[in-house]
């Protein structure tokens, strides 16, 4: 029952799906990180889902691209985009490290992060209609190899377990509210893995077994999580010389970076 309260404690901090179990129990609180792959597990089938729906709506590739682009920053209450900002103003400020976390701290938005965002949304949203035109094309042609927008499913759950491996496994800024007793968290950190093992084990047999993805189509997802994957490591490690720590900030920015260079990667493999 605790893993289940952790699961819809988790979906209600870091999304903004609406759900009318919103339990809370504060010995649950530390398994909520554990959890947070099964949201992005959520926030993926629905951003697959929403691709389906608007393709049977046979909504222009252009709306297609720019509402499947805004989907994961409006799915998640614009949290991990905030902290995005944030920690692009405190780390492009280039300034020593007691005013960077000064930055970081800070609630006003300044001309970094506006033009990080900026581009930021240009490559998305590049990417992504780079990708539907692309399916839209090959499926004109009868020539379809499997599906690759089933990446989108995986996505934001590799970013999410980098997410939750970060914040358990770096020293925490000393203003992140993610800290915990050693003992607690070395613990936190074993089930997360496992975690992590089983649903891309679970994911994995599932779409092969349904003969979703043919060999080519599945190397060029696996290609996607990889580069989303190896994306969220570099993002991590960067902000954490930058700043010498990890809070909820530089994980969101981690978690953007990476969502982003997945759809990037996409483009270049569909």
């Amino acid at each position: 029952m605790k893993y289940i309260q952790a699961f819809f404690m988790s979906l209600g901090m870091f999304s903004a799906i609406p759900c009318p179990y919103r339990p809370w129990n504060e010995k649950a609180r530390p398994l909520m990180l554990v959890a947070l792959p099964f949201v992005g597990l959520v926030i993926g089938l629905l951003w697959y889902g929403l691709f389906l729906l608007l393709c049977r709506l046979s909504v222009p590739l252009q709306l297609q691209a720019a509402v499947l682009m805004v989907y994961p920053y409006v799915v998640t209450g614009f949290i991990h985009l905030d902290g995005f900002m944030d920690t692009s103003d405190a780390i492009l400020s280039r300034r020593p490290l007691e005013e960077k976390l000064r930055i970081l701290k800070d609630p006003h938005t300044g001309a970094f992060a506006v033009i990080s965002t900026a581009i930021l949304f240009i490559l998305c949203f590049a990417s992504m209609l780079s990708v539907t035109e692309q399916i839209h094309f090959k499926q004109a042609l009868d020539i379809a190899q499997g599906d690759p927008m089933l990446s989108l499913i995986l996505i934001p759950v590799v970013s999410r377990c980098g997410s939750a491996l970060a914040v358990l496994g770096i020293k925490p800024l000393g203003h992140s509210q993610y800290k915990a007793e050693p003992g607690a968290k070395k613990e936190i950190g074993k089930i997360a893995i496992v975690t992590i093992f089983v649903l891309a084990s679970f994911l994995a047999a599932a779409l092969l077994d349904a003969g979703a993805l043919p060999l080519e189509a599945t190397r060029s997802v696996l290609i996607v999580l990889g580069g989303t994957a190896a994306a969220y490591l570099a993002a991590i490690a960067s902000s954490v010389r930058h700043l010498k720590g990890v809070s909820g900030d530089l994980a969101g920015y981690s978690l953007i970076v990476a969502e982003a260079a997945g759809l990037i990667v996409l483009a270049l493999v569909v």
